[in-house]
């Protein structure tokens, strides 16, 4: 039944590590209490989780370890707090936890698990030296401080981590509906004392006698379910008491069994003790061999490093004197950049006083070459209104011409019909004869007439012909002329950029020169037309 109980118990606790280790975010053993409430927020309310957070983390530390999760979830399962010390490898610390309802959710009264019961102390012990042969002296002091006499009632010893069979029974039958105080202190007091029993165990330096084991577990027997008159369970538990009398000699043996145990591991310690001591004398032979060792190593250490330490020197003395050439010989670069840099700023500064004076030069040249345009436009302008004013002059000149022409004419023919008319005044039988005579001497004048228009044609037009050629000669001339202002004009900047001043001025005089030939050349041009052929300057529309 007991090892059923403890593999029911085993499998609950590897249920539990499984849900801990899936709430254990960083597997470091520990669960956050935020990541479990915000997980509980899923499934439950508020107060709710907070209840659950108040009874898995008591202190409020903000993380849960294994042991306290498992108290925790047997806590807010309504049973009494579950010692674990025997399953979780952490230590255990006594901390005595009031027991909530006799009843689990089952109906059932639920039973304390714990580990061996060791000897029981109600009050301060006192312990003499574990010598060999001695035994331990025990005081037994009142167990509980509220009751007047020593506490009575049922106790329930952990045997193995169980409690005695007929106990059980008692407790799990449904005749029993009150859970006593005296049994909860009882209880508690147990807890105490074997948490006791082990830190004394763990903190003595030397091994308790078994007699002397023996005669404390009396004294604990006697201390712990000794009887009083003043017991309120006395007539209750009765029963319980002979039971767990019964399983005192059966603790007795299983502490028994313990001891024989903890000597045993005592001995082994011991013999791991010498063997560690040999293991530590051969440790220490093995660390003289290594300084040594070191020494020798130590000792070419220097050795290698005074040579290196002297090659380094060597090669620095030999670095620092190149060093010391290179930087004599920057210096001397260094002053040579420098003298040429004053000579430069002495040529930079006439430069610059040599190319203000240009500017100003320049300046000038540009006003008097805008003062020339001016003058060339203007004289376009007049020879533009003098070319409009001799082409209204030859048309005014031709239209008299004509007028002049035609009034000839009249007075020709008049003068004609005037001496037919005397002819037949004075021979009236000649008039046909003179008649023909005047047509006769019409017909000479007009064909010598027509020859010398035809002689004024021919000259005409070789004169239009030369003056077409001299037009055509005077337009490829000016033309050329135009293209190479065009083009001086538009390398004017860089000439002056790139010429001295003597230059410019040359340049200055001979363009004006270029200018005044040219203007004279148009004079005469158009003087001659207007001489010769008046009418190659008319504006046809």
């Amino acid at each position: 039944m007991e090892v059923h109980d403890q593999e029911q118990l085993l499998q609950v606790l590897r249920r539990l590590k499984e849900v801990f280790d899936m709430c254990d975010q960083d597997a470091d053993g520990f669960i956050r209490v935020e990541h479990l409430v915000n997980l509980g927020l899923q499934f439950g309310r508020g107060d709710e989780l907070k209840r659950l957070s108040s009874l898995l983390d008591p202190n409020a530390h903000g993380k849960i370890n294994f042991k306290d999760f498992c108290h925790g979830v047997f806590a807010i399962k309504g049973e009494t707090t579950v010692r674990l010390s025997w399953v979780l490898p952490t230590s255990y610390s006594p901390a005595p936890t009031t027991p909530r309802s006799p009843r689990g959710s089952n109906g059932i009264f639920l039973h304390v698990n714990g580990s061996a019961c060791a000897s029981v102390l109600s009050g301060e012990e006192q312990f003499e030296d574990y010598g060999e042969g001695e035994d331990v002296e025990l005081t037994p002091s009142s167990p509980c401080a509220e009751d007047d006499t020593h506490t009575m009632g049922s106790s329930l010893p952990s045997s193995g981590g169980q409690t005695p069979q007929k106990m059980r029974q008692l407790c799990n039958s449904e005749l029993l509906d009150i859970y006593c105080s005296q049994c909860c202190k009882k209880v508690n007091l147990l807890n105490d004392l074997e948490a006791r029993l082990r830190n004394l165990k763990s903190n003595s330096p030397r091994k308790i006698s078994s007699r002397a084991f023996g005669r404390q577990l009396i004294q604990a027997n006697h201390t712990v379910f000794g009887s009083s008159p003043h017991s309120s369970t006395e007539d209750l538990f009765t029963d319980s008491l002979h039971s767990c009398d019964l399983d005192i000699a059966d603790k007795v043996s299983f502490l028994e069994k313990k001891v024989t145990e903890l000597e045993g591991d005592c001995l082994a310690n011991g013999d791991l003790k010498s063997k560690l001591k040999q293991e530590n004398t051969h440790l220490v032979h093995r660390v003289h061999e290594l300084e040594e060792q070191v020494k020798d190593a130590e000792s070419r250490a220097n050795q290698s490093l005074e040579e290196e330490s002297k090659r380094h020197r060597d090669i620095y003395s030999k670095m620092d004197r190149e060093r010391n050439n290179e930087m004599e010989l920057l210096c001397c670069r260094i002053q040579d950049l420098e003298d040429e840099n004053g000579e430069m700023k002495l040529n930079v500064r006439k430069l610059k006083s040599h190319t203000e004076k240009l500017d100003q030069e320049k300046q000038r040249m540009s006003d008097k070459l805008e003062d020339t345009s001016v003058r060339l436009k203007d004289e376009m302008d007049l020879y533009r209104k003098i070319m409009d004013k001799l082409w209204q002059n030859r048309h005014e000149f031709q239209k008299e011409r004509e007028a002049m022409q035609e009034l000839i004419d009249d007075l020709r023919r008049e003068l004609e019909h005037l001496q037919l008319f005397k002819l037949e005044v004075e021979h009236p039988g000649k008039g046909k004869s003179l008649s023909e005579l005047s047509a006769r001497t019409r017909e000479i004048e007009m064909e010598h007439e027509v020859k010398m228009l035809k002689q004024e044609n021919y000259k005409l037009r070789d004169q239009n012909d030369d003056l077409n050629a001299q037009i055509l000669s005077l337009s490829l001339y000016e033309a050329r002329n135009l293209f190479s202002c065009q083009s001086k004009a538009q390398c004017l900047a860089a000439e002056i950029d790139n010429a001295s001043r003597d230059e410019l001025v040359d340049a200055l005089k001979h363009q004006e020169e270029i200018n005044l030939r040219l203007r004279q050349y148009m004079d005469k041009i158009i003087l001659s037309i207007l001489d010769h052929n008046p009418s190659i300057l008319e504006i046809k529309t």
